[in-house]
C-alpha cells in the first residue's frame, strides 16, 4: 500500500529535533551570538578581524535531526574574516587566529580543556558538554568578486575553494518555498544514510547530508517538484542506483564542471567547480548504489502490499526498526 504524506510526516516528526528540546540549544547559540556581536562591535584591533557571522547547516536549513549516540546536534557558525588580503593563502594562520578569537570571547574558560578546538581543517568544533551541542566554527574570507562569495578552507585540509554561504542559504529557502515537503524528504534520507552507516567518518568517506540535499534539489529542478514524500524518496533511490548517474550541476551557479577523476560529480549549488562528492571513492559509491537499490526495491515492494503491517515491515528495512506511521 502507498503511504500518504500525513503518515510519513508522523515518522519525520519523530526523527527531527523536537521543539521541546530546542530551547536549551537555542540558549547556548544565542549566548555565543551575543558574545560574538559584542566582540565584533568593540574590536578595535588592526589586521585580522571578524566582520560578521552567519548560522548555517541543518539548523538554519530546517533539516536537523534529533540527536542520537553517533549523531549529536551540530550547527555551523560561519565567521567572515577580513583585514588581510592574503590570509586565504595561510590557513594555519587563519585557524590560529580563530582559536585565539574564541579564547578572547570566553576568557573565563579554558577553551582547550572544555572544548575540542583541533586541527587545521575547514572548521573548529566546539563541544558543549552539558547539552552535547557541537558548533562548527567555520572561518571564511570574503572576496571582492563575485559578490557574496568567499574563500573557504576544505574540511580535513587540502586547500581552499570559492563558494557563497549566503547564496546557498537563499537557495535552501527557495527549495523549501517551492516544495513544502522538501525538509521532510531530506530528513528521511539523512536518517537512512545514518541508519545504513553511509555517512562519512574521520577515517572513511561517505555520502554527506549536503550531498543528499543537492541531489534532492537537482531532482526537483530537472524532473519537477515532487511534494509526495513517498514518491520523492523512491525517486531519489531510483536515481542514485541508476546505471547512468549524471554529472550534477546548477545553472544558477558560477563556473563550469572541470575535469575530474572521481566516480561521480555533484556540484556545490553556488559554484559548479566544487565537487561536493569528491571524497566518495569507487568502493564507497558502489556501497551507496547497492543500499539505494535495496531501498528502491523494498519501497516498491511495500507499495504492492495490501495491508499496513506488511507495508511497514518493508519501510523498516530501509529506515530502521523505529519507523512507524501512527
Amino acid at each position: 500500500m502507498k503511504l500518504e504524506n500525513n503518515q510519513l510526516l508522523y515518522f519525520v516528526d519523530k526523527i527531527k529535533l523536537q521543539k521541546d528540546n530546542m530551547q536549551k540549544y537555542r540558549d547556548q547559540i544565542n549566548n555565543l551570538k551575543t558574545k560574538l556581536e559584542d566582540k565584533i562591535k568593540n574590536d578595535e584591533s588592526n589586521g585580522l578581524k571578524v566582520t560578521k557571522y552567519l548560522l548555517a547547516g541543518s539548523w538554519k536549513k530546517h533539516t536537523i535531526l534529533k540527536p542520537t549516540g553517533d549523531n549529536p546536534i551540530d550547527i555551523d557558525l560561519i565567521l567572515f574574516v577580513g583585514g588581510d588580503g592574503n590570509i586565504q593563502n595561510d590557513l594555519k594562520k587563519l585557524h590560529d587566529y580563530i582559536v585565539k578569537y574564541l579564547e578572547e570571547i570566553y576568557p573565563q574558560k579554558d577553551i582547550k580543556r572544555e572544548y575540542d578546538a583541533t586541527g587545521n581543517t575547514k572548521s573548529i568544533t566546539i563541544r558543549f558538554s552539558g547539552s552535547g551541542l557541537e558548533v562548527d566554527i567555520v572561518p571564511v574570507v570574503p572576496i571582492s568578486e563575485p559578490e557574496r562569495y568567499v574563500w573557504q578552507p576544505q574540511r580535513g585540509g587540502g586547500g581552499k575553494y570559492i563558494t557563497s554561504i549566503e547564496n546557498h542559504i537563499d537557495f535552501s529557502i527557495s527549495l523549501r518555498k517551492n516544495n513544502p515537503s522538501y525538509t521532510a524528504i531530506v530528513r528521511a534520507l539523512k536518517w537512512w544514510k545514518n541508519y545504513k552507516e553511509l555517512k562519512p567518518t574521520d577515517t572513511e568517506p561517505g555520502i554527506t547530508s549536503f550531498t543528499i540535499e543537492l541531489i534532492v534539489a537537482y531532482l526537483d529542478e530537472t524532473l519537477g517538484v515532487e511534494t509526495n514524500i513517498e514518491e520523492a524518496i523512491i525517486r531519489f533511490f531510483q536515481f542514485v542506483s541508476g546505471s547512468n548517474f549524471p554529472n550534477i550541476k546548477f545553472d544558477h551557479a558560477i563556473n563550469k564542471i572541470p575535469s575530474y577523476s572521481t566516480p561521480i560529480y555533484i556540484a556545490d549549488d553556488t559554484n559548479n567547480e566544487n565537487n561536493a562528492s569528491k571524497k566518495i571513492d569507487s568502493t564507497v559509491w558502489q556501497e551507496i548504489i547497492e543500499q539505494a537499490e535495496e531501498a528502491f526495491d523494498c519501497l516498491n515492494y511495500a507499495q504492492s502490499k495490501n495491508n499496513e503491517a506488511a507495508t511497514i515491515e518493508e519501510w523498516k528495512r530501509v529506515f530502521g526498526p523505529t519507523f512507524n506511521i501512527n
